[in-house]
């Protein structure tokens, strides 16, 4: 869906040489990197007590193998830069792809083993698999796919990236950061059920959706069939062109529904949070089904909301306010004001809300409730 990310303008490459050479690599012990340097430290304390020529022989060895995994991987990381393309939806729980560039600026060297990771400053929130590239040659750009998953709505944010290598022999990791600021908006995880069925209600206020229908609205021309429909000939434009032309008119969208969330719980419930967040997966599962059915969708909650609109944009548009929502906690008693910037007596208002509101009288007035339950159970009235 929409793109769900927020981050800084693109860099060029020299700038990403710059940023790059302005964070110091780290270097890592793997597990067989500790074992060789405990080798090695044996080895040489054997050498010095003893005196052996055989065991400084074997200390030498160990001591070029560290340094030339040293000076490899850092030829390995030097002069290589990265470019992000985020990912255009992210929704909690389902996994998606970002696209990095690697690029290679050194003339004569060719860097192997990479590696990139998103370097999240909210891991709690975001699980990833490496993006991984054998080889790059020198001059060269090729692209790797990190596979990341938000593991719940909101922002996450990203401080860069970190390309990192264990060439050539695997005993340690070094890693460079790519300074390149990220913002992923993770959007509500989306519930396959279906929504509760609407009774029709009086007409009015009717709007079009960009689709083919048969709908009063222009949408565009097209080479007629064959059994076209005479009423549906453009006669003029037919004549103008010598061939029969079809008008194609927009799908109507005769009805338009508001859903209603009260992004409340109540004080006395401190696992109701997890219910509600169950909630918001349901709304967002009930705008995308309704607006593909021809709805004109809307939303309503405590802290604002979105005039009920037919298309695309406008469940994305909900999906953002949605992941961005925050949950506040009320004392009994409290009163809570939904968003009300919608009009029209044709609105439906379908309201979901969590067993703990139902029982703690913070259901809003509606002509439909969906009420998320315990577990996955629901249940509609």
């Amino acid at each position: 869906m929409a793109a769900a990310t927020e981050g800084t303008p693109a860099l060029t490459y020299p700038e990403m040489r710059r940023l790059g050479r302005a964070v110091p690599a780290r270097l890592r012990f793997t597990r067989e990197g500790k074992l060789l340097v405990f080798v090695a430290i044996a080895v040489g304390m054997g050498a010095v007590n003893s005196g052996n020529n055989l065991l400084f022989l074997v200390l030498g060895v160990l001591f070029s193998l560290i340094i030339t995994s040293g000076v490899l991987s850092e030829l390995t990381l030097r002069q290589v830069t990265a470019f992000r393309h985020p990912a255009p939806h992210l929704f909690a729980g389902e996994p998606a792809l970002v696209q990095v560039d690697l690029h290679n600026a050194k003339r004569r060297f060719s860097s192997f083993s990479l590696e990139v990771t998103e370097l999240s400053t909210t891991l709690q929130g975001l699980g990833q698999r490496r993006g991984a590239l054998l080889v790059l040659r020198p001059g060269e750009t090729r692209s790797v796919h990190l596979r990341i998953v938000g593991t719940r709505r909101g922002v996450i944010r990203s401080a860069g990236l970190r390309i990192s290598t264990r060439f050539p022999f695997g005993f340690f990791e070094k890693s460079r950061i790519v300074p390149l600021a990220e913002r992923y908006v993770v959007f509500p995880g989306l519930d396959p059920r279906p929504g509760p069925p609407l009774t029709p209600k009086a007409p009015g206020q009717e709007e079009e959706i960009a689709r083919v229908g048969l709908g009063d609205e222009f949408y565009g021309l097209r080479d007629a069939r064959e059994a076209e429909d005479a009423r549906s000939i453009a006669w003029k434009v037919s004549a103008r062109r010598d061939r029969l032309v079809a008008r194609e008119n927009q799908l109507p969208a005769a009805r338009r529904v508001v859903l209603l969330l009260s992004n409340v719980i109540p004080s006395e419930i401190p696992s109701a949070r997890e219910r509600l967040e169950a909630a918001i997966g349901r709304l967002a599962s009930l705008a995308t089904t309704l607006s593909e059915s021809g709805y004109a969708v809307g939303l309503a909650t405590a802290d604002g909301g979105i005039a009920p609109k037919a298309g695309r944009d406008n469940v994305v548009a909900i999906y953002q306010v949605l992941a961005r929502l925050p949950v506040r906690v009320v004392q009994p008693g409290d009163e809570v004001a939904l968003w009300q910037g919608y009009s029209g007596r044709d609105v439906e208002r379908v309201a979901v809300v969590t067993s703990d509101q139902q029982r703690s009288a913070l259901v809003p007035h509606a002509d439909r409730i969906v009420v998320v339950g315990e577990g996955s159970g629901e249940e509609t009235s």
